[in-house]
């Protein structure tokens, strides 16, 4: 079993939490707020996800998800109203090939892409999601395949982001009625430098640079859309991505990290538009990843917290 194979995992001892009750509710949540994810790397070809023994990842192996499973489609229309997001890590590997729409398996990606969702799937995906009364969050490819071209920036930083692609899949949602209300830009930038080779690294300054330009072109090509991001990794003990301090990562050369994403992206957000922006620099949405417990497949479950629990 994995958890024999990874070993005992230590004890992660937290100090004890109480919630009081407010006598008054303090806001009223939307309706579509308890909602649910379709991993991209279940989609896009080849596949890529976890293998359930826990040994690493299956390339390949499974077929596409099908969205065209009337079972599928009754239990899901029975959890609506909500979002189906449509992403994870694999999304910023992707490819859109649009012009795609048989059953055939598509090319392989092109040069700075791994894998490829051709319209066919994003078609069956938006039927699947009218049918069951879902709104689709989709996370946009903001890896190094949508950077081609861009030189570094002078923080350090990849290229900036380059919007061609997301252009084209905005007109192609529209052009087949696919419901995507939400673009989220990336998954998880603050873990870029980790899983993605040669690491992929952007300050929080140039992410929202790059959250202007897609604002720019969801103004002109998804007015009704809303942006959702940064979509950062957080871990509640140990905060995020660059506190961590793994026996398996301190033997090697630490790729470059971003710390304090958050923060700084909310002052970097604020100076922008102060300066006079032509675009939003924030997002409408503020999305980040909560992982308060982790499958025995992931080596991060073996990790010891490095600082004091994160506030």
């Amino acid at each position: 079993a994995a958890s024999e194979r990874l070993g005992p995992r230590p004890t992660m001892r937290l100090p004890p939490t109480s919630v009081t009750a407010a006598k008054s509710p303090a806001g009223t949540i939307d309706e579509r707020y308890l909602s649910f994810c379709v991993d991209l790397g279940m989609i896009a070809q080849p596949t890529r996800f976890w293998n359930p023994d826990g040994s690493g990842e299956t390339v390949g192996e499974r077929p596409p998800f099908d969205f065209s499973r009337p079972r599928l489609r009754r239990l899901c229309g029975a959890l609506s109203p909500a979002y189906l997001r449509v992403g994870g890590t694999e999304a910023d590997r992707v490819y859109y090939a649009l012009e795609q729409r048989g059953s055939q398996p598509p090319p392989p990606a092109p040069a700075g892409y791994g894998t490829v969702v051709t319209g066919g799937q994003l078609i069956a995906m938006g039927e699947f999601a009218r049918e069951a009364g879902l709104e689709i969050s989709l996370t946009l490819n903001a890896g190094w395949g949508s950077r081609a071209g861009s030189a570094p920036r002078p923080d350090g930083s990849a290229g900036a982001w380059r919007p061609d692609q997301a252009v084209e899949l905005m007109r192609f949602a529209e052009e087949h009625s696919i419901p995507i209300s939400v673009y989220e830009l990336g998954n998880e930038p603050n873990a870029w430098p980790l899983f993605h080779s040669p690491p992929l690294f952007v300050t929080p300054e140039s992410y929202v640079a790059d959250l202007a330009a897609l604002a720019a072109v969801r103004d002109v090509e998804a007015p009704a859309a809303r942006l959702s991001g940064p979509g950062t990794a957080f871990w509640p003990a140990i905060g995020e991505v660059p506190t961590l301090l793994l026996p398996s990562l301190l033997r090697r050369r630490l790729p470059r990290l971003a710390s304090s994403f958050l923060p700084r992206l909310a002052a970097a957000s604020a100076a922008a538009e102060a300066g006079g922006a032509p675009s939003p620099c924030r997002a409408d949405i503020l999305s980040w990843h909560y992982y308060p417990a982790l499958s025995d497949r992931s080596p991060l479950a073996r990790a010891h917290p490095a600082t004091p629990p994160a506030a």
